[in-house]
């Protein structure tokens, strides 16, 4: 699988590369741990629910999601999706509107949530 995560103390950068760069059209994603709100696990049934029209990418029920989806109800907005049969996603909500949430299939997805969860400043 062509998506590697790597998550710092200030930001997270997602590579996608091969085939996953093609599918997602998207090569880099650099995102401020400022600008994420949220990072977990959660069921791919679950948040295709909130998957708008697609603008970019490949969509094969049962077998793919990749590239740009609008979210439904908010004018604007992008979602980035690279999955395939996994069942269950990393997914990172952020504060920008393209992409307000990023989701992935990636086989430390519990672990890479923690560490960005943990990371992620919390405000009052």
């Amino acid at each position: 699988m062509g998506v590697e995560v790597f998550v710092y103390q200030d930001h997270v950068t997602v590579d996608f590369t091969g085939t996953e760069r093609i599918l997602t059209l998207k090569g880099h994603l650099d995102l401020s741990m400022y600008e994420i709100e949220s990072a977990r696990v959660a069921p791919v049934d679950e948040l295709r629910a909130e998957l708008g029209w697609r603008v970019g990418g490949g969509y094969l029920p049962g077998f793919f999601i990749t590239g740009w989806f609008t979210v439904p109800g908010r004018k604007g907005a992008r979602q980035l999706w690279c999955v395939y049969r996994d069942r269950e996603a990393l997914v990172i909500e952020t504060r920008r509107d393209s992409p307000c949430r990023v989701v992935l299939q990636h086989p430390y997805r519990h672990d890479l949530a923690w560490l960005i969860a943990e990371r992620v400043p919390h405000y009052s």
